[in-house]
């Protein structure tokens, strides 16, 4: 079940937003890995799962108030009340799930902490390729070169140096 950030009236603290916005990130089970796809499309299909995490637990709830509420007199003044106190606590689901977007502090991939973190960027992975490629030199092992140091070429990789995602990664990131 996912768990949303709301306040009891007073402000919530960045740290509060924080930890429930990584619960959040961590139920999320992405399609394929992040080293598949370009940065824009990862964050982009991440964002969507919080939207979705969030209109579903909108609709069951606002469902639940329409059937619960339909047996009393409209316009009453506690109703109106409530429904305003309602898309006020949506309001606030949507701006604390929020993902920073800025670039992470270590490499090229996009932030995705929360848009009002302290601290520095951080794109949550290690920072390092995942892919065998000819630019490590034909070695049969992970890369391990980080992606702020694949970014610094000016020219995409020709396939036959980085056969596969190496030379993506560069455009990626340019």
């Amino acid at each position: 079940m996912a768990i949303f950030a709301i306040s009891d009236g007073e402000p919530l603290p960045p740290a509060k937003i924080e930890i429930q916005l990584i619960a959040l990130l961590e139920s999320w089970v992405p399609s394929m890995p992040r080293q598949f796809l370009p940065d824009s499309e990862f964050v982009a299909e991440l964002r969507k799962h919080l939207n979705d995490l969030i209109d579903l637990r909108v609709n069951h709830i606002r469902s639940w108030l329409d059937c619960n509420l339909a047996r009393f007199q409209g316009g009453h003044a506690a109703i109106e009340d409530l429904h305003r106190r309602f898309d006020n606590m949506v309001i606030e689901m949507k701006t604390n799930v929020q993902l920073c977007g800025g670039q992470c502090a270590s490499c090229h991939l996009l932030c995705v902490r929360s848009r009002l973190h302290e601290g520095d960027h951080s794109c949550n992975t290690d920072h390092k390729c995942a892919f065998n490629c000819g630019f490590c030199e034909n070695d049969d092992k992970l890369c391990g070169a980080r992606y702020d140091n694949l970014s610094l070429f000016g020219t995409p990789i020709k396939e036959s140096v980085a056969p596969g995602i190496l030379g993506s990664i560069c455009r990626w990131n340019m």
